[in-house]
């Protein structure tokens, strides 16, 4: 049985992916703060900004069930503020988590994927990994470090048989993205459907919200032997937003 680990795999996009995996006879670990609600789901506690954790981390899945195949680098957090605002250590977390995280969880795994001749690293980033908005500096540039990652690595290691691509979502439906519509509807009097319209999917083109099923479907095809040659590539799921 093959094994993945998918960091934040214990709710929203990472726990879709982590069930698609399970549903493919994958053995699936989670890494993240918190276990997921779904028993098929293995989990490691681990704090992605911390290195020690992350390769602690990947070591006992090693141990535990053998080289890593495939890792969906999913970890993610937000804070906003104007840049002559942003705290410093708040900027450190986001750059650390998101981009640092990507970069030791990808060395750590490499070395048994080159020794099998086969591995595959989906990187989710973000349409924010192509635009900017205001007040995101620091997830804004988190991300696209994880798009300019993800093409050194495909271009590093496509000799051994490992592919390395990049998703982009725009705004998926999970429980943190329903909270973040519940206070614009507080905070601005308005109906769902207007904040919907008006605040988060004004700038798509087809005006709905991608479902986290949406992001595992593609990482399910980016693992396959369908995929075989495709590396190096950012993928957008965003209702057109960004094309």
């Amino acid at each position: 049985m093959k094994v993945a680990i998918v960091t934040g795999g214990s709710s929203g996009i990472g726990l879709a992916i982590a069930q698609k995996f399970y549903q493919k006879e994958i053995r699936t670990y989670s890494l993240d703060l918190n276990p997921p609600d779904d028993k098929h789901i293995a989990f490691i506690k681990c704090d992605m900004s911390k290195e020690e954790e992350v390769l602690a981390a990947i070591k006992k899945v090693e141990e535990e069930a053998g080289p890593v195949s495939y890792l969906v680098n999913n970890c993610g957090l937000q804070f906003m503020s104007p840049v002559d605002e942003f705290p410093t250590d708040k900027w450190k977390l986001l750059i650390d988590v998101m981009l640092t995280g990507t970069f030791l969880t990808t060395k750590a795994v490499l070395p048994l994927m080159k020794k099998n001749k086969f591995g595959r690293i989906i990187n989710v980033s973000s349409v924010h990994g192509k635009l900017a908005s205001p007040y995101k500096s620091a997830y804004v540039s988190a991300k696209h470090g994880v798009l300019g990652f993800t093409k050194v690595v495909a271009k590093e290691v496509g000799e051994f048989g490992i592919t390395v691509n990049s998703i982009c979502p725009g705004f998926v439906d999970t429980p943190l993205m329903r909270k973040q519509i519940k206070s614009q509807m507080e905070l601005n009097q308005l109906s769902e459907q207007e904040v919907l319209d008006q605040i988060f999917l004004k700038n798509q083109d087809i005006k709905k919200l991608t479902s986290p099923e949406q992001v595992a479907d593609m990482c399910a095809f980016l693992i396959s032997e369908s995929a075989a040659t495709i590396t190096g590539e950012a993928y957008n799921i965003s209702g057109g937003w960004g094309a």
